[in-house]
């Protein structure tokens, strides 16, 4: 595309969703960068540009972009965010007063680094206290019988501080309706501690939401100076909730939990999926205060009482960084056997997309680095080259939204594809397992990590494609190869080869008879190991074991 042709530039950063411009989609003159190449639009002509962000209210990166506006040749400049809300920008505003606040900002943020450095050595240096736990607190004077019905019926104060974008797809969130789902199912109360709501169908989930701070330009910034504003506004709900435990969702630049669990005597469940500073440096770019990024994850791993992790590489991981054995856990990522079956009626979602008659091939993906999305758009062409002249009509169907979208869409667009593959764009978690019912085949493409590392995830929607009887093709990648067994319950294929994604797909679509059997076998494999009540039953056997 020359430039001279461009009309419409879009900045799409920090959460935005493109599915809120549908209407500029479509435009030929439109250009999409991210935050990497925003220095490509100094002088640069266009009619318009927009900057994409989450939440126009969220200041983060805002005086970078403002600054960007200010030496571009474009005629109208302004924010939009996910809700369709649009900021103007104004020069005024920008030069006297979002440039002083800023100079005020950067003070505030030096001295809230320099405490949070202080403040760290001394609790890093803080001898664990132990902890007292309600069932084990002797001065409570409850007897066996008390403590029992307690233990039944107890509260787990479940900690969750980085979901303040009020996004509810992805793994993540998969993994908290399970969990907690599976907790209530076996008897206990959970009260929700977090930055934002999350849904989980059929429970009136008890819960306090701790807003996270909107008003900060440069990165990183707001996580640390909301650990520290997270921690006394906490404690007083503990202590009038006294759980049995806290259950908390490790994330970056956050001692919170281990603060807590300090303050109040109360155990430390760490749910652990990986290290948080390694995956922003990896797969999130920018990482400016690292070596606190580090000492902050470090210290919440040291203090914990339980840590529990989802592959055996993250527990080879965790002993590499002394963490003593005994405090880890692995516990396998599970699924609802019941919200996902293969009684599921999926011809909705067929006729919705002109389905009928078709094997559709499906895969679900918040778009990650490591999902490998871009790795079954290639596979793409050379199967509908070795399928097109033959009986079988097949479709893509592509379910969900996230960074790697836009790649996939070129890598379609570019190889003359479009007809045969449609991208969903983000789907409602209660929908998806109609979209799973949908499909004959399902496909799992991830690839390996960039530095030679192993592959460390354990992926929700592997094990809700076991549960749904379908057909899989996946990559014999770490856990992923541990849960599936080739021709028994999936086809497994290398990691990042095109090719040989290609003729496992291939060869399920024209054997429907081994569709069935692998699909059937997956089904029993992980009703027999894989649910969220068993996941739970790990935890709870270990906690019990405390006392």
């Amino acid at each position: 595309m020359r430039k001279d042709n461009i009309k419409t530039i879009l900045i799409s950063y920090h959460g935005f969703n493109l599915d809120a411009i549908k209407t500029l989609k479509d435009k030929k003159t439109l250009k999409i960068l991210d935050l990497k190449k925003l220095n490509s639009v100094f002088f640069q002509k266009a009619e318009e540009i927009i900057a994409g962000t989450w939440n126009i209210q969220d200041k983060q990166f805002k005086i970078f972009l403002e600054l960007a506006f200010c030496f571009s040749k474009a005629k109208k400049k302004y924010f939009i965010d996910n809700q369709s809300r649009k900021e103007s920008f104004s020069y005024f505003k920008f030069i006297f007063i979002d440039i002083p606040i800023f100079i005020l900002e950067i003070n505030f943020d030096l001295l809230l680094v320099i405490f949070s450095w202080l403040g760290l050595l001394i609790f890093n240096f803080w001898p664990k206290r132990k902890c007292k736990g309600l069932l084990r607190s002797d001065k409570l004077g409850l007897t066996i019988t008390e403590k029992n019905r307690i233990r039944d019926n107890g509260k787990i104060i479940y900690l969750r501080t980085d979901n303040f974008k009020g996004l509810q797809q992805g793994g993540s969130f998969t993994h908290f309706r399970g969990i907690v789902t599976a907790f209530y199912k076996l008897g206990y109360q959970i009260y929700y501690l977090g930055a934002g709501i999350i849904e989980v169908p059929k429970i009136d989930l008890a819960k306090t939401i701790i807003n996270y701070p909107l008003k900060f330009n440069l990165p990183e910034i707001p996580d640390i100076y909301y650990n520290w504003r997270f921690i006394p506004k906490a404690l007083k709900i503990i202590k009038t909730k006294q759980p049995l435990f806290l259950y908390q969702r490790h994330s970056i630049f956050n001692v919170c939990g281990a603060v807590l669990s300090q303050l109040t005597g109360i155990p430390l469940i760490l749910e652990y999926n990986g290290s948080e500073p390694w995956v922003r440096e990896k797969w999130g770019g920018l990482l400016i205060f690292k070596r606190l990024c580090y000492f902050m994850e470090n210290t919440t791993l040291k203090k914990a009482d339980l840590i529990t992790v989802v592959s055996k590489p993250m527990k080879d991981e965790l002993l590499k960084r002394k963490i003593p054995e005994e405090k880890i856990l692995v516990n396998y990522n599970g699924v609802d056997i019941d919200e996902f079956n293969p009684k599921i009626d999926g011809s909705e979602i067929r006729k919705k997309y002109n389905l009928e008659n078709k094997i559709v091939i499906g895969a679900v993906s918040t778009f990650g680095v490591w999902h490998g999305m871009p790795i079954l758009s290639q596979a793409v062409k050379p199967i509908i080259n070795k399928i097109q002249n033959t009986q079988y009509k097949i479709h893509f169907l592509f379910i969900g939204d996230g960074v790697e979208r836009i790649k996939c869409e070129n890598i379609i667009k570019e190889s003359g594809m479009s007809g045969y593959v449609t991208f969903t764009g983000t789907i409602s978690f209660t929908e998806i397992p109609k979209y799973l019912a949908a499909c004959d085949i399902l496909v799992a493409p991830h690839i390996p990590n960039s530095d030679g590392t192993p592959f460390f995830g354990s992926p929700t929607k592997l094990f809700e494609y076991m549960a749904m009887g379908k057909g899989i093709v996946a990559s014999n990648l770490n856990q992923i190869g541990e849960v599936l067994e080739h021709k028994k319950t999936a086809l497994l294929v290398k990691p990042g080869d095109v090719n040989d994604l290609t003729c496992g797909i291939i060869k399920l679509i024209k054997d429907k008879k081994l569709r069935e059997e692998l699909g059937r076998n997956a089904r029993d494999e992980v009703i027999n190991k894989y649910t969220w009540e068993k996941n739970v039953k790990r935890v709870i056997d270990i906690y019990e074991k405390f006392d």
